[in-house]
């Protein structure tokens, strides 16, 4: 089964630290690139109908709340009693989201990605097309494993979740 992820992750969280950091981080960035990089934050990555689209294709669906995706990762894997592997580099990421996490010492993946949505399907490649023509933000990012090992994969380096992985 695939694992699909709706949005880009740690969005929520960069807007955050924005409003948080705001001050430290005029003095490193452009006010130009604070203001652009804010904008093109995805506000709502799944309205009621592609979430009921996407339901119907779907075997599992956790739309992500006040969590990191590592987290999620994590409660998807216990809630279907799976292992998963995840490949970092298929994550959807607004290069701004990683730089305002990377100001504020976190990892992306580790970081609030609210709004995001995982779902768990026989046909991940033709959910994200069928989505991508509606203009939604979406990827194929891993899959299920009959072991209970939960690993985000990163070239040949494995990293296991913990079920405890927010910043």
């Amino acid at each position: 089964m695939d694992i699909v992820l709706i949005g880009r992750i740690a969005e929520s969280a960069a807007l955050k630290t924005v409003q948080e950091k705001k001050e430290e981080l005029a003095g490193a960035y452009p006010s130009s690139y604070l203001v652009n990089g804010i904008s093109a934050l995805e506000a709502v990555f799944a309205d009621d109908d592609i979430l009921t689209e996407a339901l119907g294709s779907c075997v599992y669906m956790n739309v992500l709340s006040d969590c990191s995706l590592a987290d999620a990762l994590w409660r998807t894997g216990e809630e279907l009693g799976k292992g998963l592997r995840v490949k970092r580099d298929a994550l959807p990421t607004a290069q701004f989201a990683v730089e305002m996490a990377e100001a504020d010492g976190r990892d992306p993946v580790k970081s609030d990605s609210t709004g995001c949505v995982i779902c768990v399907t026989d046909r991940g490649m033709q959910l994200c097309d069928d989505l991508r023509e509606k203009g939604v933000t979406c990827a194929v990012i891993g899959y299920l494993t009959d072991d209970n090992d939960r690993c985000l994969v990163n070239g040949e380096v494995k990293s296991f979740l913990t079920g405890r992985d927010s910043d």
